[in-house]
């Protein structure tokens, strides 16, 4: 079987003329226009939390959005939206409509698609030291402990 080539994704800023935050993203998938706020992205999907879902999922878009506004002022560039909700608490909250896309049926995004690279280790390998015991010629001196 031939694979057919689906069309490269077209990812656009927002209009000029936007007056929204600027951290939610429109994504054309399948077809359908889905309102996100993108969380993190690879080569072959992108993560995100679906605002259409909010009423259906019984989540609370209002506290969403404002600790996605002091996420996007303070850390923007430094780590995914999943990072902040997990750091307050908030991850369980969410989870019902934090969504997988696969890339090939997104045919168009309005607004940012960061991508931080995750689960990839910067350190090769650790060298440790051996352990060596102390010779019996040492002296151990003992400081006296301080009253806290």
């Amino acid at each position: 079987m031939k694979k057919i080539k689906t069309p490269d994704l077209i990812i656009e800023p927002h209009p000029k003329n936007y007056k929204g935050y600027p951290f939610i993203t429109l994504l054309m998938y399948r077809n359908q226009h889905i309102l996100t706020i993108v969380d993190n992205s690879d080569k072959n999907n992108i993560y995100g939390y679906v605002l259409d879902y909010c009423a259906a999922e019984n989540v609370n878009e209002e506290v969403l959005i404002l600790t996605a506004v002091e996420w996007y002022q303070e850390n923007k560039t430094k780590y995914p939206l999943s990072i902040e909700f997990s750091k307050r608490g908030l991850t369980k909250n969410f989870s019902k409509i934090y969504k997988t896309f696969n890339i090939e049926y997104v045919s168009r995004a309005i607004g940012p698609i960061p991508y931080f690279p995750m689960g990839i280790a910067a350190i090769k390998s650790i060298k440790r030291r051996r352990k060596k015991q102390i010779q019996p010629n040492i002296e151990i001196v003992k400081l006296p402990q301080s009253e806290a």
